[in-house]
Protein backbone atom coordinates (compact mmCIF):
# COMPACT_ATOMS: atom_id res chain seq x y z
CA UNK A 1 0.00 0.00 0.00
CA UNK A 2 1.64 3.53 -0.93
CA UNK A 3 2.16 5.76 1.80
CA UNK A 4 0.11 8.87 0.34
CA UNK A 5 -3.28 9.22 1.25
CA UNK A 6 -5.04 10.22 -1.70
CA UNK A 7 -8.64 12.28 -0.93
CA UNK A 8 -11.71 13.83 -2.48
CA UNK A 9 -13.98 16.95 -1.56
CA UNK A 10 -17.34 14.59 -1.16
CA UNK A 11 -19.70 17.99 -1.53
CA UNK A 12 -21.56 16.64 -4.72
CA UNK A 13 -22.41 13.47 -2.81
CA UNK A 14 -23.07 14.94 0.79
CA UNK A 15 -25.56 16.91 -1.09
CA UNK A 16 -27.09 14.01 -3.35
CA UNK A 17 -27.13 11.04 -1.03
CA UNK A 18 -26.41 12.72 2.11
CA UNK A 19 -23.47 13.30 4.84
CA UNK A 20 -23.43 9.51 6.15
CA UNK A 21 -23.76 7.64 2.76
CA UNK A 22 -21.05 10.33 1.22
CA UNK A 23 -18.79 8.60 3.15
CA UNK A 24 -19.58 4.88 2.19
CA UNK A 25 -19.15 6.17 -1.41
CA UNK A 26 -15.75 7.71 -0.59
CA UNK A 27 -14.64 4.67 0.63
CA UNK A 28 -15.98 2.18 -1.77
CA UNK A 29 -14.28 4.23 -4.59
CA UNK A 30 -11.19 3.97 -2.85
CA UNK A 31 -10.53 6.99 -0.92
CA UNK A 32 -7.96 7.05 2.11
CA UNK A 33 -8.73 10.48 2.94
CA UNK A 34 -12.02 13.08 2.21
CA UNK A 35 -12.57 17.17 2.31
CA UNK A 36 -15.86 17.06 3.90
CA UNK A 37 -18.35 19.67 3.13
CA UNK A 38 -19.67 22.50 5.74
CA UNK A 39 -20.55 25.03 3.52
CA UNK A 40 -24.38 24.45 3.05
CA UNK A 41 -24.65 24.75 6.78
CA UNK A 42 -26.14 27.98 8.26
CA UNK A 43 -27.09 29.45 11.42
CA UNK A 44 -29.98 31.11 10.74
CA UNK A 45 -31.98 28.40 8.38
CA UNK A 46 -34.66 25.70 10.55
CA UNK A 47 -33.47 23.02 7.92
CA UNK A 48 -29.95 22.99 8.89
CA UNK A 49 -27.60 21.15 11.54
CA UNK A 50 -26.72 24.26 12.86
CA UNK A 51 -29.84 25.95 13.60
CA UNK A 52 -30.20 23.31 15.91
CA UNK A 53 -27.39 24.93 18.13
CA UNK A 54 -23.88 23.93 18.68
CA UNK A 55 -24.34 21.38 21.36
CA UNK A 56 -26.47 19.35 18.45
CA UNK A 57 -23.68 20.45 16.16
CA UNK A 58 -21.18 18.86 18.17
CA UNK A 59 -23.33 15.28 18.89
CA UNK A 60 -24.14 15.18 14.97
CA UNK A 61 -20.53 15.37 13.44
CA UNK A 62 -18.93 13.28 16.30
CA UNK A 63 -21.43 10.70 15.49
CA UNK A 64 -20.00 10.86 11.72
CA UNK A 65 -16.27 11.42 12.63
CA UNK A 66 -16.57 8.45 14.54
CA UNK A 67 -18.22 6.52 11.37
CA UNK A 68 -15.95 7.71 9.37
CA UNK A 69 -13.23 6.30 11.60
CA UNK A 70 -15.14 2.95 11.72
CA UNK A 71 -15.14 2.61 7.77
CA UNK A 72 -11.14 3.31 7.72
CA UNK A 73 -11.55 7.00 6.55
CA UNK A 74 -9.51 10.06 7.76
CA UNK A 75 -11.66 13.19 7.26
CA UNK A 76 -8.23 15.17 6.72
CA UNK A 77 -9.84 18.69 6.12
CA UNK A 78 -13.30 20.51 6.02
CA UNK A 79 -14.65 23.66 4.12
CA UNK A 80 -16.42 26.09 5.06
CA UNK A 81 -18.27 29.29 3.49
CA UNK A 82 -16.76 30.30 0.03
CA UNK A 83 -18.34 33.59 0.31
CA UNK A 84 -16.36 35.29 3.16
CA UNK A 85 -16.34 38.98 4.57
CA UNK A 86 -17.97 41.67 2.23
CA UNK A 87 -18.98 45.16 2.78
CA UNK A 88 -21.58 44.17 5.40
CA UNK A 89 -21.56 44.10 8.38
CA UNK A 90 -24.65 42.01 8.65
CA UNK A 91 -23.60 39.48 6.15
CA UNK A 92 -19.77 39.57 8.16
CA UNK A 93 -21.59 38.70 11.53
CA UNK A 94 -23.55 35.95 10.52
CA UNK A 95 -19.92 34.85 8.36
CA UNK A 96 -18.38 34.96 11.85
CA UNK A 97 -20.59 33.01 13.51
CA UNK A 98 -20.96 30.27 10.78
CA UNK A 99 -17.08 29.52 10.87
CA UNK A 100 -17.81 29.72 14.64
CA UNK A 101 -19.65 26.16 14.15
CA UNK A 102 -17.95 25.22 11.06
CA UNK A 103 -15.00 24.95 13.25
CA UNK A 104 -16.93 23.02 16.27
CA UNK A 105 -18.32 20.54 13.48
CA UNK A 106 -14.82 19.75 12.18
CA UNK A 107 -13.35 19.33 16.28
CA UNK A 108 -16.17 16.78 16.26
CA UNK A 109 -15.44 15.26 12.55
CA UNK A 110 -11.70 14.73 14.12
CA UNK A 111 -10.45 17.00 11.29
CA UNK A 112 -7.76 19.33 12.26
CA UNK A 113 -8.40 22.15 9.46
CA UNK A 114 -11.07 24.42 8.23
CA UNK A 115 -10.76 25.74 4.58
CA UNK A 116 -12.21 29.46 4.78
CA UNK A 117 -12.38 31.70 0.94
CA UNK A 118 -10.38 35.18 1.80
CA UNK A 119 -11.95 38.25 0.35
CA UNK A 120 -13.09 37.68 -3.22
CA UNK A 121 -12.85 41.15 -5.74
CA UNK A 122 -16.01 39.71 -7.46
CA UNK A 123 -17.60 40.51 -3.91
CA UNK A 124 -15.88 42.99 -2.88
CA UNK A 125 -16.09 45.43 -5.93
CA UNK A 126 -13.48 46.04 -8.16
CA UNK A 127 -13.07 49.49 -7.58
CA UNK A 128 -11.62 48.62 -3.38
CA UNK A 129 -8.36 49.55 -3.13
CA UNK A 130 -5.92 48.34 -2.07
CA UNK A 131 -5.52 49.02 1.61
CA UNK A 132 -9.46 48.13 1.78
CA UNK A 133 -8.82 44.55 1.02
CA UNK A 134 -5.70 43.54 3.05
CA UNK A 135 -7.37 45.69 6.18
CA UNK A 136 -10.42 43.57 5.86
CA UNK A 137 -8.66 40.80 5.43
CA UNK A 138 -6.86 41.09 8.07
CA UNK A 139 -9.31 41.82 10.33
CA UNK A 140 -11.80 38.75 8.92
CA UNK A 141 -8.82 36.38 9.95
CA UNK A 142 -8.61 38.35 13.56
CA UNK A 143 -11.88 38.12 14.27
CA UNK A 144 -12.15 34.12 13.30
CA UNK A 145 -8.53 32.96 14.50
CA UNK A 146 -9.68 33.15 18.35
CA UNK A 147 -12.03 30.48 17.33
CA UNK A 148 -9.73 28.47 15.65
CA UNK A 149 -7.54 28.39 19.39
CA UNK A 150 -10.71 28.02 21.40
CA UNK A 151 -11.39 25.17 19.49
CA UNK A 152 -8.55 23.54 18.23
CA UNK A 153 -8.94 23.18 14.89
CA UNK A 154 -6.61 25.40 12.53
CA UNK A 155 -7.91 27.66 9.28
CA UNK A 156 -6.46 27.09 6.08
CA UNK A 157 -6.49 30.68 3.44
CA UNK A 158 -6.66 28.93 0.17
CA UNK A 159 -4.73 30.24 -2.83
CA UNK A 160 -7.18 32.60 -5.55
CA UNK A 161 -6.89 32.77 -9.54
CA UNK A 162 -9.18 35.43 -11.30
CA UNK A 163 -12.12 37.15 -11.02
CA UNK A 164 -14.36 36.31 -13.92
CA UNK A 165 -17.06 39.26 -13.86
CA UNK A 166 -14.47 41.23 -14.03
CA UNK A 167 -11.68 40.13 -16.33
CA UNK A 168 -9.24 40.09 -13.95
CA UNK A 169 -7.22 38.63 -11.35
CA UNK A 170 -8.58 38.49 -8.21
CA UNK A 171 -6.86 40.56 -5.48
CA UNK A 172 -5.55 37.52 -3.52
CA UNK A 173 -5.18 35.53 -6.46
CA UNK A 174 -1.85 38.12 -6.65
CA UNK A 175 1.10 35.96 -5.10
CA UNK A 176 2.48 38.54 -3.86
CA UNK A 177 -0.95 40.07 -2.30
CA UNK A 178 -1.64 35.93 -0.97
CA UNK A 179 1.76 35.60 0.65
CA UNK A 180 2.08 39.10 2.28
CA UNK A 181 -1.39 38.63 3.82
CA UNK A 182 -0.25 35.39 5.04
CA UNK A 183 2.74 36.29 6.55
CA UNK A 184 1.18 39.36 8.18
CA UNK A 185 -1.29 36.88 9.56
CA UNK A 186 1.38 33.93 11.07
CA UNK A 187 2.91 36.60 12.78
CA UNK A 188 0.30 37.44 15.13
CA UNK A 189 -0.70 35.96 18.43
CA UNK A 190 -2.51 33.49 16.25
CA UNK A 191 0.00 32.16 13.59
CA UNK A 192 -0.32 28.78 15.08
CA UNK A 193 -3.53 28.18 14.18
CA UNK A 194 -3.19 30.02 10.30
CA UNK A 195 -2.34 27.95 7.80
CA UNK A 196 -2.54 27.57 3.96
CA UNK A 197 -4.17 25.31 1.20
CA UNK A 198 -3.25 25.34 -2.42
CA UNK A 199 -5.72 25.43 -5.07
CA UNK A 200 -3.96 24.63 -8.35
CA UNK A 201 -6.54 25.52 -10.31
CA UNK A 202 -6.89 28.94 -8.96
CA UNK A 203 -3.30 29.39 -9.25
CA UNK A 204 -3.57 27.93 -12.70
CA UNK A 205 -6.13 30.97 -13.69
CA UNK A 206 -4.34 33.25 -12.54
CA UNK A 207 -1.47 32.59 -14.71
CA UNK A 208 -3.05 34.59 -17.41
CA UNK A 209 -2.80 37.83 -15.42
CA UNK A 210 1.44 36.90 -15.23
CA UNK A 211 1.55 34.78 -12.12
CA UNK A 212 3.87 31.78 -11.25
CA UNK A 213 2.12 28.29 -12.13
CA UNK A 214 0.73 26.11 -9.51
CA UNK A 215 4.16 24.28 -8.97
CA UNK A 216 6.19 27.65 -8.36
CA UNK A 217 3.36 29.04 -6.24
CA UNK A 218 4.20 25.66 -4.06
CA UNK A 219 7.41 26.27 -3.98
CA UNK A 220 7.65 29.98 -3.14
CA UNK A 221 5.38 28.91 -0.02
CA UNK A 222 8.15 27.19 1.15
CA UNK A 223 6.18 24.22 2.79
CA UNK A 224 3.77 26.53 4.25
CA UNK A 225 0.82 24.21 2.27
CA UNK A 226 -0.42 21.65 4.66
CA UNK A 227 -3.85 20.69 3.00
CA UNK A 228 -4.43 20.85 -1.10
CA UNK A 229 -7.53 21.28 -3.45
CA UNK A 230 -5.77 19.41 -6.42
CA UNK A 231 -7.83 20.02 -9.72
CA UNK A 232 -6.76 20.82 -13.12
CA UNK A 233 -8.32 23.21 -16.00
CA UNK A 234 -8.10 24.90 -19.02
CA UNK A 235 -6.76 28.71 -17.30
CA UNK A 236 -10.38 30.00 -18.72
CA UNK A 237 -12.74 28.94 -16.39
CA UNK A 238 -12.64 26.99 -12.73
CA UNK A 239 -13.67 23.83 -14.33
CA UNK A 240 -12.41 21.76 -11.05
CA UNK A 241 -10.85 18.83 -13.56
CA UNK A 242 -9.10 15.60 -12.62
CA UNK A 243 -5.35 16.09 -12.72
CA UNK A 244 -4.00 15.41 -16.31
CA UNK A 245 -7.56 16.64 -18.33
CA UNK A 246 -6.32 20.42 -18.43
CA UNK A 247 -3.29 22.29 -18.89
CA UNK A 248 -1.31 21.85 -15.29
CA UNK A 249 2.22 20.30 -15.19
CA UNK A 250 1.47 17.75 -12.83
CA UNK A 251 4.77 16.52 -12.39
CA UNK A 252 5.70 19.83 -11.53
CA UNK A 253 3.04 19.95 -8.96
CA UNK A 254 4.01 16.89 -7.39
CA UNK A 255 7.65 17.31 -7.40
CA UNK A 256 7.29 21.07 -5.83
CA UNK A 257 5.00 19.58 -3.25
CA UNK A 258 8.07 16.85 -2.16
CA UNK A 259 10.47 19.63 -1.98
CA UNK A 260 9.16 21.47 0.44
CA UNK A 261 7.98 18.84 2.45
CA UNK A 262 4.27 18.29 2.25
CA UNK A 263 3.53 15.58 4.23
CA UNK A 264 -0.68 15.87 4.15
CA UNK A 265 -2.96 14.09 1.68
CA UNK A 266 -2.90 14.61 -1.74
CA UNK A 267 -7.01 15.63 -1.51
CA UNK A 268 -8.29 16.11 -5.05
CA UNK A 269 -11.63 18.88 -5.46
CA UNK A 270 -13.34 17.96 -8.39
CA UNK A 271 -16.67 18.84 -10.57
CA UNK A 272 -17.75 15.51 -10.21
CA UNK A 273 -20.88 16.10 -12.02
CA UNK A 274 -18.31 16.85 -15.17
CA UNK A 275 -19.36 14.06 -17.06
CA UNK A 276 -22.52 13.75 -16.37
CA UNK A 277 -24.89 13.47 -13.18
CA UNK A 278 -25.09 10.07 -13.51
CA UNK A 279 -21.13 9.47 -13.41
CA UNK A 280 -20.53 11.49 -10.38
CA UNK A 281 -19.93 8.45 -8.44
CA UNK A 282 -17.89 6.33 -11.64
CA UNK A 283 -16.11 9.64 -11.88
CA UNK A 284 -14.38 10.12 -8.68
CA UNK A 285 -13.29 6.12 -8.49
CA UNK A 286 -11.22 7.05 -11.69
CA UNK A 287 -10.19 10.23 -10.98
CA UNK A 288 -8.74 8.25 -7.37
CA UNK A 289 -7.08 6.03 -9.58
CA UNK A 290 -5.41 8.58 -11.68
CA UNK A 291 -3.90 10.12 -8.52
CA UNK A 292 -2.56 6.96 -7.04
CA UNK A 293 -0.74 6.25 -10.95
CA UNK A 294 0.44 9.80 -11.31
CA UNK A 295 2.18 9.75 -7.62
CA UNK A 296 3.43 6.23 -8.48
CA UNK A 297 4.96 7.35 -11.67
CA UNK A 298 6.39 10.82 -10.16
CA UNK A 299 7.58 9.50 -6.73
CA UNK A 300 8.27 6.23 -7.76
CA UNK A 301 7.28 4.76 -4.74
Amino acid sequence: MSKYLVGLSIATYQWRYGDKRALEIAKEIGCDAVDFDLENQEPNKEDCIYFKGEDYVREYYGELGAYAKELGLVISQTHGRCASYMKDEQWNKITLEKTRLDLIATKALGALTLVVHNLATGRMGIETSAEEMREMSFKMWMDMLPFAKEYGVKIATETFGDSPAHGCCDFFGQNEEFKANYNRVKATEYGEWFTACADTGHSNKAMRFGEPTPAEVIRQMKGEFTILHLNDNDTLTDQHKMPLSGTIDWKEVLLALKETGYSGVYNMELTLDHYGRGLAIEHGAFAVKVMRELLSSVYGE
